[in-house]
C-alpha cells in the first residue's frame, strides 16, 4: 500500500458532532493525517435529507455534503493516490454507483462492522418468515436479492480493510464486499471507545436509580430512511412504559430515569411522554453507570450495561411483538444475556430479584461476541486504524 496522508470517511447519514466525537476525527488528525467526512444523504437517501433535522449539527472544515450522485462521484474519482477511502456506505444496490467509482480509482478503501448486534436464529415458522417478507419495504427486499450477488460480478474491488469489533464482526462479512485478502483490523464497538476514557474515573454508584435507554421508537429518522413505520405508534407504546417505570417505582422504591436518544427532540414535542421523569441526553454512558439497572428494548447502548455488569430488564410490548423485525431483536439481544423478555401490557407482578439477576457468563460471551474480541488492543478505534495504516505504508 503506497504512503496514506488523507482519510476520507463517506457517509450515508447526516454528520452530527456525535458523528465528529465517535469517528476519532481529532485522533486522525493528531496522527498526521488530513482529514474528510463526505456526506451521500442527499441522494442515497433524499427523503432524510428533506425530512430530518439533527439536534446537534456541527461545522468541520473538512465536512463536504453532496446533493447529487454525479458530483460524489466525480470527487472519488479526483482523489489523489495518497488517500485511503472509509466506506461507511452499505453495499446495497443503491450504492453500486459508489462502490464501482472506488474500484475504478485503484484507491484502497476500508468498511467498519464494529457495532454488530444478536440477530434471530434460523428457527422461524413460515408464518412469522411471511410476515417478515410483508414488512419489508421493497428496497431492502430488493438488495437481500443484490447481496446475493457476488460482488466481483458487479465490477467491485474487495476492501482492503475491515475494521471489526466483536469476534461475530467476522461472521457477517457477505454485508461488504471482501475476500480472503481483505484485512481483518480488530478493534471493538465505538461504545468501547467511551469505555476506555470513563472506566478509571469514581463514580458514585445509586442502587435507587434504574435507567431506561430510550430508542426514540416512534419517531427515530431510521424509519424515514427505511420508508418503513415504526413498530410503534406514540399512543400505546408510550402510556405501557409508564405503565412499566410505574410498577418499579412502586415495588422496588426506585426512580427512573430516561437516557434520551441522541437523536431525539423531545423538546420539540408537545406531550410529556414520559410522565415527568427526569430525561437526560448525552449523558448514556454516565446514567448506566451510577444507576443500579437499566430497562431497554435492544438498544446498541446495552454495551454500557455488559461492561458495568449492569442488571438488564428487556421490555417489549403487544404492538412490538406484532412486528417480527423489532420482536426478533429484543428476543434474540435478551437470550445472549440469559434473560426474559416482559411485555408492558401484560400483568406486571414479577419477582423482580431475579428479573435483575446478571448472569456473568452470558455476559462475558456477550463481550467476546458483540463488543470486544479478546486480544484486540486497549485503544481507542481509530487510533487503531491509524496505526495499522501507518505501518501498512511505512
Amino acid at each position: 500500500m503506497s504512503r496514506v496522508t488523507k482519510i476520507v470517511l463517506f457517509r450515508e447519514t447526516p454528520f452530527t458532532q456525535r458523528d465528529y466525537n465517535r469517528f476519532g476525527i481529532e485522533i486522525l488528525q493528531k496522527s498526521g493525517f488530513e482529514v474528510e467526512v463526505w456526506d451521500g444523504t442527499p441522494f442515497l437517501h433524499p427523503q432524510v435529507h428533506q425530512q430530518v433535522t439533527v439536534s446537534d449539527p456541527i461545522h468541520f472544515a473538512g465536512h463536504r455534503q453532496f446533493l447529487s450522485e454525479s458530483e460524489a462521484l466525480a470527487a472519488i474519482a479526483g482523489l489523489p493516490p495518497s488517500s485511503f477511502v472509509v466506506c461507511m456506505v452499505a453495499y446495497q444496490y443503491g450504492a453500486l454507483s459508489l462502490y464501482r467509482a472506488l474500484s475504478k480509482t485503484r484507491l484502497h478503501y476500508g468498511v467498519v462492522m464494529t457495532n454488530t448486534v444478536p440477530v434471530a436464529g434460523a428457527a422461524e415458522d413460515l408464518r412469522s418468515a411471511l410476515d417478515r417478507i410483508r414488512q419489508s419495504s421493497v428496497a431492502q427486499l430488493l438488495n437481500v436479492l443484490f447481496s446475493r450477488i457476488p460482488f466481483r460480478y458487479m465490477g467491485i474491488r474487495p476492501a482492503t480493510v475491515l475494521l471489526a469489533g466483536g469476534a461475530r464482526s467476522a461472521q457477517r462479512t457477505f454485508t461488504y464486499p471482501m475476500n480472503q485478502d481483505t484485512h481483518m483490523l480488530w478493534a471493538h464497538t465505538l461504545d468501547y471507545d467511551l469505555y476506555l476514557n470513563e472506566r478509571e474515573k469514581l463514580v458514585q454508584e445509586d442502587a435507587s436509580i434504574g435507567v431506561f435507554l430510550d430508542e426514540y421508537l416512534p419517531f427515530h429518522p431510521d424509519y424515514v430512511q427505511s420508508k418503513l413505520p415504526p413498530p410503534s405508534g406514540p399512543d400505546s407504546y408510550f402510556p405501557a412504559l409508564r405503565r412499566l417505570f410505574e410498577a418499579l417505582e412502586r415495588d422496588l422504591k426506585v426512580k427512573i430515569v430516561i437516557a434520551a436518544h441522541p437523536h431525539s427532540r423531545y423538546v420539540n414535542h408537545p406531550e410529556d411522554y414520559f410522565g415527568g421523569r427526569l430525561v437526560v441526553k448525552g449523558k448514556t454512558l454516565e446514567l448506566v453507570r451510577k444507576a443500579g439497572f437499566v430497562i431497554a428494548h435492544e438498544s446498541t447502548a446495552l454495551n454500557f450495561a455488559v461492561l458495568f455488569a449492569k442488571p438488564v430488564l428487556f421490555v417489549t410490548t403487544d404492538e412490538i411483538e406484532r412486528n417480527p423485525r423489532e420482536a426478533r431483536f429484543i428476543h434474540a439481544m435478551a437470550a445472549w444475556l440469559n434473560k426474559t423478555v416482559i411485555n408492558a401490557d401484560a400483568p406486571l407482578d414479577r419477582n423482580w430479584a431475579r428479573e435483575l439477576a446478571v448472569d456473568e457468563d452470558a455476559y462475558a460471551r456477550y463481550r467476546e461476541a458483540y463488543i470486544k474480541k479478546n486480544g484486540s488492543p486497549e485503544k481507542q478505534t481509530w487510533q487503531i486504524l491509524a496505526d495499522y495504516l501507518k505501518g501498512a505504508t511505512a
